[in-house]
């Protein structure tokens, strides 16, 4: 099975339309998003649509999960509880139920999906999790490959000869054997933050076990001049330049 992996869209609809066009050149059987479809970005109701008519297999994102409860907000910072007030508000009744509906994570070809890091947060960061976490998680889960997303930035953590290694993605093609626990961040399609501001994400081949790491050029301009109109922070302009 030939997956594409897609994670942290944040609104950013230029980004998805700039992907969803790549992809339409390659052959992929299923798409799945680790969620933060929604926050940031300007189009989070246009995104959401998109990502249904993609046939995406979505997860929950903890910009999702924000709009489950007040307390599930609360996690967020301040500046990002405020936009996710102001995301509720720019989704239709449908996209927002769409939202609220998702499941934190999924199995699909021995590959496990998850927003923030095994078996199902959507709030803990990769990088947070100590060698030793990592190195438990493989020992205690018959999943040897995750794939999440959260921190924005590409990021292979492997475990090689009883160490645990991570090391950044580029783009490139690279093969993961089988015999070796692997998580896998997609980093994001609709604001990186690894200096490069193309839209990111994977292929990934069950059979071949061939990983694509997929750098997508758009035209992020017309994104920030949606966001400066909608007068969401400038910080959430200027991220989407930085490289």
């Amino acid at each position: 099975m030939r997956i594409a992996v897609l994670s942290d869209i944040h609104g950013n609809l230029e980004a998805l339309e700039a992907v969803a066009a790549d992809l339409r050149t390659r052959e992929v059987d299923r798409i799945v998003c680790l969620g933060d479809m929604i926050g940031y970005g300007p189009d989070p109701d246009g995104v959401v649509r998109l990502v249904q008519e993609l046939k995406c297999l979505a997860i929950l994102g903890n910009h999702e999960a924000a709009l489950l409860s007040a307390e599930a907000r609360r996690w967020m910072n301040f500046q990002a509880r405020e936009n996710n007030v102001r995301t509720e508000q720019l989704l239709g009744e449908e996209s927002l139920a769409y939202c609220r509906s998702l499941p934190r994570s999924v199995l699909l070809a021995e590959a496990m999906f998850v927003h923030g890091f095994p078996p199902e947060s959507v709030f803990i960061y990769l990088f947070t999790q100590s060698d030793r976490k990592i190195a438990g998680l493989f020992a205690s889960s018959p999943v040897a490959l995750y794939f999440v997303g959260h921190t924005h930035d590409l990021q292979l953590v492997r475990q090689a000869e009883g160490e645990i290694v991570r090391e950044p993605l580029a783009e490139r093609t690279i093969r993961l054997p089988e015999e070796t626990g692997h998580i896998v961040n997609a980093g994001s399609v609709g604001q990186p933050r690894d200096g490069d501001q193309r839209a990111k994400y994977l292929v990934w081949d069950s059979v071949t076990r061939l990983l694509q790491v997929m750098f997508v050029p758009y035209d992020c301009r017309i994104t920030a001049a949606k966001i400066r109109r909608l007068g969401f922070p400038e910080a959430y302009a200027e991220r989407l330049f930085r490289s």
